[in-house]
């Protein structure tokens, strides 16, 4: 596979991930926020935080593992299990959301409830679908099928404003996405049925379920969590503050997709590819980092004028925080192809238990500045860690024998 092919393809994919989600970012929810008190947008992000650790993650993990088994499907010609497991993803999506937003929206309506509930469910599925376009390692098609978002995002936000339901914007801007994957595959026109492979598919799904939660949980809980201890005021400080992370993030984790893509045509490691993409992440990391920072009070003063004063006590270190997740994101793809399943769980289950004890003792001691540095020192051992498992199950020859 030809060096410039998998560049262009990288960048054809940090486009298809930037522009909506920049569009999102930097102009929607800045956008709401002007339209709603400081606690209900408090109350937003902390149910986009739920929605991108349940369904996008359960989608998201469903599409990997087609990704990692689909030539072992296409050898042994079967065809089924995906679905069909989509079906179960939907069933326990939907309830989760149900007992969250019981809990945590006082205010809740019915038709607020069945507004989410459908925002969910077709967040989960246009997850798992955009395997369609990964599968055939067509990214113009990803790229397309993210500009599609934007405009169901525009038409969304009309909406909102004609009737003040702000789940409107993300229905139709998933609608869009996911119609678009309808036509352009046959994915969802697969049997509902097992196949002999169901076993081995369900349960590296199941151990990748799990490990991408516990990895979401770093990157999403600190809403999910800041919200019934400090308020919904203070979530949208804390969401002002980490808004350049998030575009440090977008600069980088579409490689980890790239990346994935490609792996999971080879048989062999190579280790030149792993330190090559680790370089190219730390140095997009360090050089987004100082951009960041050098433009976030003129850029925060536009976006949340509200926020922008209390925010900027905790850039430094939430933008750092989000850069050391990103370089995570990196390595995450190469343990994943090339190492037992386990090594997820063990990575995850150890950070979410660190990320626990650290943020929530040091809220305790210090406030809101004591959960961003828990947070700091979380991803920071994280990331060591995974180095460390990388190259010790190398020096071990510890391969996963069904890559």
């Amino acid at each position: 596979m030809k060096k410039k092919k998998i560049v262009f393809d990288m960048a054809l994919n940090i486009a298809a991930t930037a522009i909506p989600t920049f569009v999102l970012q930097l102009v929607i929810l800045p956008a709401l926020s002007r339209y709603m008190p400081d606690e209900r947008y408090g109350l937003l992000v902390t149910i986009l935080a739920f929605l991108n650790v349940v369904p996008s993650t359960m989608g998201n993990a469903l599409n990997n593992i087609r990704l990692l088994f689909n030539n072992e499907y296409v050898d042994e010609k079967q065809e089924g299990d995906f679905n069909l497991i989509l079906s179960v993803l939907a069933i326990v999506d939907i309830a989760a959301i149900m007992i969250f937003l019981f809990y945590y929206d006082k205010e809740l309506t019915l038709l607020n409830l069945l507004l989410i509930i459908v925002v969910s469910v077709l967040w989960l599925g246009r997850e798992y679908f955009i395997v369609a376009f990964r599968l055939n390692i067509n990214y113009v098609q990803i790229l397309i099928c993210n500009m599609l978002r934007i405009v169901g995002y525009g038409v969304g936000f009309a909406l909102f404003r004609l009737t003040g339901y702000w789940q409107w914007i993300y229905l139709f801007g998933l609608l869009f996405s996911l119609l678009y994957c309808f036509i352009k595959s046959n994915l969802w026109k697969e049997p509902f049925r097992r196949t002999i492979i169901f076993k081995k598919t369900s349960t590296q799904g199941i151990l990748l379920l799990i490990a991408k939660i516990l990895n979401r949980l770093i990157t999403y809980a600190d809403k999910i969590l800041i919200y019934p201890i400090l308020g919904g005021a203070v979530v949208s400080v804390y969401y002002a503050a980490t808004i350049f992370g998030k575009v440090v993030s977008i600069m980088i984790t579409p490689i980890n997709s790239v990346a994935l893509t490609y792996l999971a045509k080879v048989r062999t490691k190579k280790d030149n590819t792993f330190k090559s993409a680790l370089l190219l992440g730390c140095i997009v990391c360090v050089v987004g980092y100082f951009l960041c920072i050098a433009v976030s009070r003129p850029v925060l003063s536009i976006l949340y004028p509200r926020f922008v004063d209390d925010a900027m006590k905790y850039i430094l270190i939430t933008t750092g925080t989000t850069v050391l997740y990103a370089l995570t994101s990196i390595v995450d793809p190469f343990i994943m192809k090339f190492f037992d399943m386990k090594w997820q769980i063990a990575i995850n289950g150890s950070t979410v238990g660190v990320y626990l004890i650290l943020c929530l003792s040091f809220l305790k001691l210090w406030g809101l500045m004591g959960f961003c540095l828990g947070a700091l020192l979380t991803n920071a051992l994280k990331l060591v860690f995974m180095i460390f498992i990388y190259y010790r199950c190398q020096a071990l020859n510890l391969e996963r024998i069904d890559k």
